[in-house]
């Protein structure tokens, strides 16, 4: 383990040979390297902790001087970065007012050792911890519930200014995109949260210096509580952050069971349509392929990558990989009686070519009888929300919904039906589908939402709806056409 111990000091009458002296004697015999950052405080500190290394022959302390004032989250970015191109593996951090004894660097590094989590936090909170005064105690307490209600999560505190990282963990994510000022370290939790990194705690207790941040505490809170909203309101898909964008891979989530959704609604219109197969286009991690299997219909999926387990446990009959904005289909998706586009025609660059070679490259779509069945979902971006967004002048894509930022192609219900129609499907079918509440909450209060929001949806469609639905059959096309009618003609001669 290459262990690396930065203090932190802002003032320049924090008490930092004390600190030094009760690292020197905590570490001893653990091989972690020690480093002071002086921010802000015109040398003093730095200059005071370098007479503290002379002083002793054998000490090795890096005393660093930011150039300009960084603020606690600058100086902190300032260690990071230091630590993750240095390889080291693991960065603990302790601010230079004294607050925070000395042994519990060791203990946050002996917590990391066990179980490698991304986090540990010396929590003046916890079971244990003590030397908070009443007041700010309770303050914390319920800043912190509040931020564990909005991300599920029990940490019992949020605010330590000391804690370890994991290096691996810090080189995955944006910390450099993060404040500079003290919500730093909220941040930093939030981006293990949102990453679902592990987050381990041990109680400390502290000397409680009243003097020690230079920030108002209302002030505080209030901003740790916008950090966090930021990143639910992140995870709900109402904005993207590039602070938690691609710092974990997205699960798409099994919505067959939320009656309100539409993947609920294509499984109700193949139930209808009763087809016997079913080709699944950008079938993803294989949710409604399993469901329509279940139902007994022969399941041919196409996607990138084949579903864990997908076809040997029976939740699809074969599986194909292509890329279909870019890869020739290996099999007529209309030899099948039925054809499920769901959630992709907004991802891909050019949907109309798509819909169309989709048509023309078939020999499966009968001339006369009945044709196979598209069914075919997408976000509707006239839905109210964008609109009211609009009209504050406001657009902000997000990780998911509607204003996915990997969307490419969005529709309204006008466009995406004159779009259908003009690359050759014959529409049957518009099913508005509301707001999908349950995906995002899951109670009572998610189902309720959801209900209303689907009656909503009905009630006014372009306005209302979160997605459309749309059942189509495809004109045979041309080149199917040609050599039909040149076979007739070889019959007949």
């Amino acid at each position: 383990m290459r262990a690396l111990v930065v203090v932190t000091a802002y003032r320049p009458h924090d008490p930092v040979e004390r600190v030094l002296d009760g690292l020197e004697a905590a570490l001893r015999g653990t091989g972690a390297e020690l480093v002071l950052i002086d921010d802000g405080t015109g040398g003093a500190t730095a200059a005071r902790a370098e007479a503290w290394r002379a002083a002793s022959p054998g000490r090795t302390l890096l005393v660093l001087r930011t150039p300009a004032e960084m603020g606690p989250g600058g100086t902190q970015k300032l260690a990071l970065r230091y630590a993750v191109d240095q390889r080291f593996d693991v960065v603990a951090l302790i601010p230079a007012d004294g607050q925070y004894p000395a042994d519990a660097v060791p203990r946050l590094l002996d917590a990391w050792r066990a179980s490698r989590p991304a986090v540990v936090l010396a929590s003046r909170t916890a079971a244990g911890g003590s030397g908070l005064p009443f007041l700010r105690r309770a303050a914390n307490r319920f800043v912190s519930g509040l931020q564990n209600r909005l991300t599920r999560q029990s940490i019992s505190e949020y605010h330590t200014a000391c804690r370890a990282y994991d290096a691996a963990f810090v080189s995955r994510v944006p910390f450099e995109l993060h404040t500079n000022r003290h919500t730093f370290d909220v941040e930093m939790i939030l981006q293990a949260v949102h990453a679902r990194e592990r987050i381990a705690e041990i109680p400390v207790a502290v000397t409680d210096d009243p003097e020690a941040r230079r920030e108002s505490r209302l002030r505080y809170a209030l901003a740790a509580l916008r950090a966090t909203a930021r990143l639910k309101a992140h995870g709900m898909g109402m904005m993207c952050s590039l602070l938690y964008r691609e710092t974990r891979a997205l699960r798409y989530e099994d919505k067959g069971d939320d009656i309100w959704s539409s993947h609920a609604a294509a499984l109700r219109v193949l139930r209808e349509l009763a087809p016997k197969t079913v080709a699944d286009l950008g079938c993803g991690p294989g949710h409604v392929a399993r469901r329509v299997s279940a139902m007994g219909i022969r399941v041919t999926g196409i996607d990138r990558e084949e579903p864990d387990g997908a076809v040997a446990s029976g939740a699809m009959a074969e599986f194909h990989a292509a890329h279909l904005d870019r890869d020739a289909l290996p099999v007529d998706p209309f030899s099948h009686d039925a054809v499920l586009l769901l959630d992709v025609i907004e991802h891909l660059p050019d949907p109309e070519r798509f819909l169309v070679s989709l048509r023309n490259g078939s020999r499966g779509i009968p001339s006369s009888g009945r044709r196979p069945a598209l069914v075919l979902s997408t976000p509707n971006v006239a839905f109210a929300s964008v609109r009211a967004s609009l009209l504050f002048g406001s657009f902000n894509y997000a990780e998911r919904g509607i204003l996915d930022i990997d969307h490419k192609r969005l529709f309204t219900k006008r466009t995406l039906l004159r779009a259908l129609r003009d690359c050759g499907y014959e529409v049957e079918r518009v099913v508005p589908v509301g707001v999908p509440f349950a995906a995002v909450m899951r109670s009572r209060l998610g189902r309720f939402l959801g209900a209303v929001a689907g009656g909503m949806a009905r009630i006014w469609p372009s306005m209302f709806a979160f997605q459309f639905l749309v059942v189509a059959r495809p004109l045979p096309g041309i080149a199917q056409v040609l050599a039909e009618s040149r076979a007739a003609e070889r019959a007949r001669s």
